[in-house]
């Protein structure tokens, strides 16, 4: 089973033809699924809109108040899709904007099938393309991913900010258990950085790129994300997962402890 956590914050204009669409792509490819919809204190009805689809498609919502941001969100549906999935299953984490391309899917979930622990959807992969997007958007957030190459590198990630991503729930039910409770700190748009760093620190994983086009024009509204939170957000990470945590492992083999080196 194919198992999607979708945050939501005011996407009212967007989670019907999500919601709609990612049904009809899991209903082509005769693949069985489950939606959930983890509804972070919105206030535009977004709520209702998704309740009026529950008996129509494979949809639970989980609802909190006031919101609380992405990192939250996040925990709250990891929480809840690894309570209900085998071993086997497959979890995919993707945007409520609709800018999570659905045609990349069956590659996302073939790459799974295929022994990797966590994919990703990659739009500054090669052949990955950004589309419709604003300049200064663009720019601040190749820069971003950039910096986050040079500081963090794990092998083979070209983007380390997006939603969009296949995980083996086997392989997400063992990072929960080892970081009891940690697994996801940061509750800004940052959490899918901090969450790629520590799954890229163990080398049993294996973490893969899928090429993606981002298209912004599938989107209605504007985008939830404030670039300077996020901006912050990312320095955070790299400070405590990247530079901090480099010495603090250079201090642990100095004395013997253990340690964890990236992909």
């Amino acid at each position: 089973m194919i198992i999607f956590i979708v945050p939501v914050y005011n996407e009212a204009q967007n989670i019907v033809n999500l919601l709609a669409r990612t049904h009809g792509e899991m209903a082509h490819n005769g693949l069985p699924y489950k939606m959930i919809v983890v509804n972070d204190g919105s206030t535009d009805g977004t709520e209702k809109k998704v309740e009026s689809l529950m008996g129509k498609f494979n949809i639970e919502i989980c609802s909190h108040y006031p919101n609380k941001g992405v990192g939250e969100a996040f925990r709250v549906g990891f929480a809840r899709a690894v309570a209900i999935a085998g071993d086997s299953d497959i979890i995919v984490t993707k945007e409520g904007d609709n800018t999570s391309d659905l045609k990349i899917l069956s590659k996302l979930i073939s790459k799974i099938n295929d022994g990797y622990d966590l994919v990703l959807a990659s739009c500054y992969a090669k052949e990955g393309a950004v589309l419709d997007a604003p300049l200064l958007r663009r720019i601040l957030s190749r820069a971003a991913n950039m910096l986050l190459a040079l500081c963090i590198g794990i092998k083979g990630v070209h983007t380390y900010s997006s939603f969009y991503r296949a995980y083996s729930a086997r392989s997400l039910k063992e990072m929960l258990s080892i970081y009891d409770g940690r697994l996801i700190e940061q509750d800004g748009f940052e959490c899918m950085v901090e969450l790629l760093i520590k799954f890229g620190r163990h080398k049993k994983f294996k973490i893969a790129e899928v090429p993606m086009t981002l298209d912004g024009s599938r989107r209605v509204g504007r985008s939830k994300m404030r670039i300077l939170k996020t901006i912050k957000g990312f320095v955070r990470v790299i400070l405590k997962h990247g530079m901090l945590y480099r010495v603090k492992q250079i201090f642990k083999k100095i004395r013997g402890g253990p340690s964890y080196e990236f992909k």
